[in-house]
């Protein structure tokens, strides 16, 4: 590392990506495409999924979903190339397609980087999830001895499965916090490379839906629109639909990505994390605007830069009717001014993404940066009242 360059500041480049997306998206370009021409991956749920219509209930009974729709990935999970890896079918047949795919997208990210000569190397691995739907499965039948069981359903094999398929010996960590664990995954990775323990890394995520388990649980709490639209900051907004995702970068050094030649599609200057707390007022899993704030406000002290030269905010935007409000609130506290400010959401288009959905947020960010565009949020006719903030011509 350079004498005169501050770890606590380092600059890392966004050289890499790799993508597997709803709607046939499958590289960075596919999904810019898709965004710029206002596209929607709504789907029923595919029959080899689960039989939705033995689930569904609009009126959200005990036991039934809320929804028959939701944003599928258009691949068969069966499939897989393993010829350049060292797995038995009986392995492969136990292993979470999760690990499957992540180790395709993981590859394209190094090729999208230029980057060839990774085995062997201090390149660490950092991986989000939230649900457990292989392991769920694989739990049905308490007489299931078939072999691999544990490292093919078992969340911590995530990471690990990337790092020893690729040889990478940096650190190996999977993050498990819900809807925010690949933005955590990112930021681990992060602190990682500013801490000299890599100069590089790979980070991932993964939500793939095969069981109706955590839909009938998120229909209890309310969280599914029966229409299977996530309606981001519009009054109609109420709840999200599930999404798959499937997504990949690779970070480095910015001095490095440019000593070494690499693409360098977009640069994070700085990247933290905290936690809601309990003011009193909210329960639990409830947003927290003033957290929120005070996170946005610290992170740009940290980058250096001034909150008003921001135009353009992509937000998580669940199109929830608690979330989007609060959401919108800490924004305008930081960004709000005489001048409009651009805000916007991956999810009308992909749906929430839950463990995975930061990733996908990220990318798009890019992939707007790159064109110089600022991208379309489609379903979006009328603020939600309770955001007082929002006007059509700011997310349109």
């Amino acid at each position: 590392m350079s004498q005169n360059m501050d770890p606590n500041n380092t600059p890392i480049a966004i050289c890499g990506m790799g993508v597997r997306l709803p709607g046939g998206i499958r590289s960075s370009s596919d999904l810019f495409e898709f965004l710029v021409n206002k596209g929607d991956a709504r789907n029923v749920v595919p029959k080899d999924r689960y039989n939705v219509e033995a689930y569904h209930d609009p009126s959200g009974k005990a036991g039934s979903i809320a929804t028959k729709y939701g944003y599928y990935l258009d691949i068969d999970l069966a499939e897989f190339d393993g010829s350049m890896f060292r797995i038995s079918n009986a392995e492969l047949a136990a292993m979470d397609p999760s690990q499957r795919l992540l180790l395709e997208v993981t590859r394209e990210a190094f090729e999208s980087a230029g980057e060839a000569d990774f085995r062997g190397k201090n390149i660490g691995t950092f991986v989000g999830d939230f649900t457990e739907d292989w392991q769920d499965l694989q739990n049905v039948d308490l007489l299931n001895a078939a072999p691999y069981q544990m490292t093919g359903k078992g969340d911590f094999a995530l990471a690990n499965r990337l790092a020893f398929e690729y040889d990478l010996l940096g650190p190996s960590v999977s993050t498990k916090t819900a809807c925010s664990a690949t933005a955590e995954a990112v930021h681990q990775a992060v602190l990682a490379i500013r801490s000299g323990s890599c100069p590089s890394a790979i980070v991932g995520g993964a939500n793939i839906i095969i069981t109706p388990r955590v839909s009938i649980a998120m229909t209890q709490f309310g969280l599914l629109a029966a229409d299977g639209n996530c309606k981001t900051f519009d009054a109609g907004a109420d709840g999200f639909a599930r999404g798959e995702s499937v997504c990949a970068l690779y970070l480095k050094r910015l001095d490095l990505a440019v000593r070494d030649g690499n693409p360098i599609r977009a640069v994070i200057r700085a990247c933290d994390s905290n936690a809601d707390g309990d003011d009193g007022s909210r329960t639990f899993g409830t947003p927290n605007a003033v957290a929120q704030e005070a996170l946005i406000r610290q992170t740009y002290r940290l980058a250096g830069l001034p909150l008003h030269e921001t135009k353009v905010v992509e937000l998580h935007g669940t199109g929830t009717p608690v979330g989007d409000p609060l959401e919108t609130t800490a924004i305008a506290a930081c960004f709000g001014g005489h001048e409009e400010v651009f805000i916007g959401s991956v999810k009308p288009n992909l749906g929430h993404g839950e463990g995975g959905s930061a990733m996908a947020s990220i990318i798009k960010s890019v992939v707007a940066l790159e064109n110089r565009t600022i991208l379309p949020n489609i379903k979006f006719q009328r603020p939600n009242p309770k955001s007082e903030y929002l006007d059509v011509g700011v997310s349109w």
